[in-house]
């Protein structure tokens, strides 16, 4: 049985959106393919979450302690999974040492750099000159064994503009199991209203919401019957203030299920002006039976934005507004709409139809690691000189604390 460990940036809870579905959709492939599973990270938690519910053995383990080097020697695991970059820095070189045939996976969720980069330039296309967290990101994807890469833009992005070998990527979208069927879910006349939903600790949803807030009086004066509802976790203040009923704009903060919520609502608004990875709330909108309005960035890696016109907008001042509105006043475009979504998702993100190849690729890597690393030898030549600036600061630190 191949025994497997995944090295957490923190804890997934079951209800989790975008990230934690991610990691959750994760451990069930590895459990899918009866692999000994096994999930350490630094994080406190009072409760284990996803972890307890799937049954996974939990240990926290400490930060630049060779307390770790001793626990992942004795596990002995023939497959180590990183949860994104930062934790490959903290830990790949004590796993190199310690369990130097495992193979290590960079599990990336997106690119932080790439969407960084969006947010501050306003550019959608990759930077030219690589800010610092540009190259700690890069440099972990070339130390891995393998990285996941959960958009196929992001996916080419790396291959084509930062010349990183395909033998070392593996696209791993958001993968469905249960993809209803359009007539199964509630009807057009039995919903009302738009909705948003999003953790404001995402800058992209951050700036969404904003943007709602300001488009929501042209899109109000449209339809005056219907309400904007904005749903997420960890809002501040500054966002709690755009809460205006009289108005109909409405923030309500977290909400216990997500998919009950889409169910109740037309159509869901994302305006998103910057990001990366793929839209967590896009497939559980169409998942829900609830239409999409959003921007090119919104539906990157899902579908072509000029095949979409009925629900991708080209601008936020005039399009969004007359597609929100179309969307949520005639059927037939609703329909449309949430039609093509579930299409898009039954054809490109099946459970069915993509699990299996994706564990027997990572076993094909498990077993055939030499041959994969001499297809990197930028990642060659980076282990050659060892992380030696995070390795010595860690033992420097290690050394102080005794």
């Amino acid at each position: 049985m191949i025994k497997v460990i995944i090295i957490g940036h923190g804890i997934p809870e079951p209800q989790s959106t975008g990230a934690g579905v991610y990691m959750a959709q994760l451990i069930d492939l590895f459990l899918q393919g009866n692999y000994e599973l096994h999930f350490c990270s630094a994080a406190e938690a009072t409760a284990e979450g996803l972890l307890i519910e799937k049954n996974i053995p939990y240990t926290q383990i400490q930060l630049n302690s060779d307390s770790f080097n001793a626990f992942i020697k004795a596990l002995d695991p023939q497959i180590v999974v990183f949860d994104r970059f930062m934790t490959e820095e903290q830990y790949s070189w004590r796993v190199r040492e310690a369990c130097p045939d495992a193979l290590r996976i960079l599990d990336t969720e997106d690119l932080h750099f790439l969407r960084e980069h969006r947010r501050t330039s306003n550019d959608p296309k990759p930077p030219a000159t690589l800010s610092d967290l540009a190259k700690r990101e890069l440099a972990a994807i070339f130390r891995s064994d393998l990285s996941l890469i959960l958009s196929k833009p992001e996916f080419d992005i790396l291959t084509r503009a930062y010349q990183v070998p395909e033998a070392a990527l593996l696209h791993l979208p958001f993968l469905e199991k249960y993809i209803p069927q359009h007539t199964e879910l509630t009807a057009y006349e039995d919903r009302k209203d738009f909705c948003f939903v999003g953790t404001a600790k995402h800058k992209p949803n951050v700036a969404a919401i904003k943007q709602l807030a300001k488009l929501w009086p042209s899109i109000s004066k449209r339809l005056p019957e219907a309400k904007m509802h904005i749903y997420g976790s960890y809002f501040t203040d500054e966002l709690k203030q755009l809460h205006k009923p009289n108005t109909g704009f409405f923030v309500h903060g977290f909400v216990e299920d997500v998919q009950t919520m889409l169910k109740q609502h037309r159509v869901l608004l994302a305006p998103l002006e910057f990001g990366a990875g793929l839209k967590r709330k896009l497939f559980d909108a169409w998942l829900a039976g609830c239409a999409v309005v959003t921007t090119p960035v919104g539906i990157e890696g899902i579908g072509e934005a000029d095949k979409l016109p009925f629900m991708v907008a080209d601008d936020l001042e005039t399009d969004f507004i007359n597609l929100a509105v179309s969307n949520y006043a005639q059927e037939s475009q609703w329909d449309q709409n949430c039609k093509e979504g579930l299409a898009l998702i039954a054809e490109y993100f099946s459970w069915e139809q993509r699990a299996s190849a994706v564990l027997e690729t990572i076993e094909s890597y498990a077993l055939n690691k030499e041959e994969y690393s001499a297809q990197n030898p930028v990642g060659q030549m980076l282990w050659h000189q060892s992380l030696q600036s995070s390795k010595y600061l860690s033992k420097w630190i290690e050394a102080k604390n005794r």
